[in-house]
């Protein structure tokens, strides 16, 4: 965790036989004596002590691990910073006031009472990832670092809640979470360190919010299966009446290409009847219109009589080729007499 202590027995962080007195990890509430004493209380013996890796010679040698950084104060004043390893300070004078640690920390947001733009309370918790980048504002930017961050982080998450309505914070917890580390970057460059990330774990609306939800969603359910089950409904209806225009247009082709090949049929048969009998120019042209006009006057009457009403007919059938060259001589006659 980001504290300003961090002093710790054995080789921890940092390792000095003559810190071993102490039950646990020193912290920052303890006054620069408090560790100048520590660091002397047995540096009036010179020893080597090969189990814990460390040498202390009247208090002036001490090691730091990796991914820590160490402050060291001379005359209660800060004087540097030391990197991991092996270093020195002087006896009485240097005292080891903080201690760092560079790697990415991981902080539990408890959870709190959040109230959404249409006034419904949430409890909501996250996790917070954060990384010292620069120890000295760090110690000296603000009192307490952990403490900082967890209320910042607190209060920047109650304020972005705020800013949206229920169904927009289950709908958008990727972008809340994006803006809440935003927010708390923004405040933490004073204090050396910078926020890498911040996921909200749960979000629990009020008992009452919660069967509505269940309800809404059961609903929603419900609407998207009949908004299925219309439109599988609507596309079976298409696909019968294509399948339909598909049947007919083949059924029309069909007929279309039977027309052409009795007409085709016809056609072979009257010429060849034509010229069995000798019919040659104009007159092959009228015997066969003839008798097509003759063919179709039969299939009419027959027709007619398949049906039951009662109708008017011709007084000669028998002649059906005459009547209907007059029927057309009749027709020209009643066309000159409307033209003029």
């Amino acid at each position: 965790m980001f504290t300003r202590t961090c002093l710790r027995r054995g080789t921890n962080i940092i390792t000095n036989p003559g810190l071993s007195r102490f039950a646990g990890p020193l912290n920052s509430s303890l006054q620069a004596s408090s560790y100048n004493n520590s660091l002397t209380y047995k540096s009036q013996r010179n020893f080597f002590t090969a189990k814990e890796g460390t040498m202390c010679f009247f208090g002036t040698i001490f090691f730091v691990r990796e991914q820590y950084a160490c402050l060291i104060h001379r005359f209660q004043k800060f004087n540097r910073q030391v990197k991991p390893g092996l270093n020195f300070k002087l006896p009485f004078i240097d005292t080891i006031e903080y201690v760092h640690d560079l790697r990415e920390q991981v902080f539990e947001i408890s959870s709190q009472v959040a109230v959404t733009r249409d006034n419904v309370a949430l409890h909501i918790d996250g996790v917070l990832y954060l990384k010292v980048e620069d120890p000295y504002k760090a110690s000296y930017g603000v009192e307490n670092l952990t403490s900082a961050i967890t209320n910042l982080a607190q209060t920047t998450m109650r304020s972005e809640i705020g800013k949206l309505a229920l169904d927009k914070t289950f709908e958008e917890r990727d972008k809340l979470n994006e803006r809440i580390v935003s927010a708390i970057d923004k405040e933490t460059k004073d204090w050396g360190a910078k926020c890498i990330r911040y996921e909200i774990k749960d979000i629990e609306p009020p008992s009452n919010v919660q069967k509505s939800m269940i309800l809404q969603a059961e609903a929603e359910r419900k609407k998207r299966a009949n908004m299925i089950e219309s439109e599988g409904q609507r596309q079976s209806r298409i696909n019968l009446a294509e399948a339909n225009r598909n049947s007919k247009i083949l059924k029309a082709e069909g007929e279309a290409e039977a027309i052409i090949k009795k007409a085709e049929a016809s056609g072979e048969a009257l010429k060849s009847i034509s010229e069995a009998l000798k019919f040659e120019g104009k007159d092959r042209k009228t015997f066969i219109i003839n008798y097509l006009l003759g063919e179709r006057y039969i299939d009419a009457y027959k027709k007619m009589g398949r049906k039951e009403n009662t109708m008017f007919i011709q007084t000669q059938p028998q002649n059906p080729i005459e009547n209907v060259t007059s029927s057309f001589n009749l027709m020209d006659q009643v066309n000159k007499k409307t033209t003029k």
